[in-house]
């Protein structure tokens, strides 16, 4: 719900990933750490459907929500506003990040070094930290 914020999509993308880890039971493939596995899977569903959907939104109506003030209802409409102009992976720390995981979980989950996690979630925190400040909203 924190990357697509549609339930119906996030009800189809939860299918999908299950459909699949079943798929790589049939063919007699093991998941080691099933709920890593299950975690990661969902994020790259997610990030898919986004990319996907990001193709067919016209660049004007993207345009017109950045600069719309009235769009945003709340606090979570503007993050959830600023979020999506991060790289998927990034998007993949802050959530994770926002969710609690360690830098250790973080670091199986979005395959990637366990050392460049700080410094990769501080990057990525002031970049977002940018973002907000664009669309005209601090947090602080």
């Amino acid at each position: 719900m924190k990357m697509v914020d549609d339930r119906d999509v996030v009800n189809d993308i939860v299918q999908e990933v299950f459909i699949y880890y079943f798929e790589k039971l049939q063919s007699g493939l093991a998941v080691h750490y099933l709920p890593s596995w299950l975690i990661r899977a969902t994020i790259n569903k997610c990030t898919d459907y986004l990319s996907q959907r990001k193709k067919h939104t016209q660049l004007s109506t993207a345009n017109d929500l950045a600069t719309d003030e009235e769009t945003f209802d709340s606090t979570s409409d503007i993050l959830r506003q600023a979020i999506t102009k991060l790289k998927p992976v990034e998007m993949k720390l802050i959530i994770l990040y926002s969710e609690g995981y360690s830098y250790k979980e973080i670091a199986q989950i979005a395959e990637i070094n366990f050392s460049s996690v700080g410094k990769t979630l501080s990057r990525t925190l002031h970049k977002l930290k940018e973002i907000l400040k664009r669309l005209n909203y601090e947090m602080y």
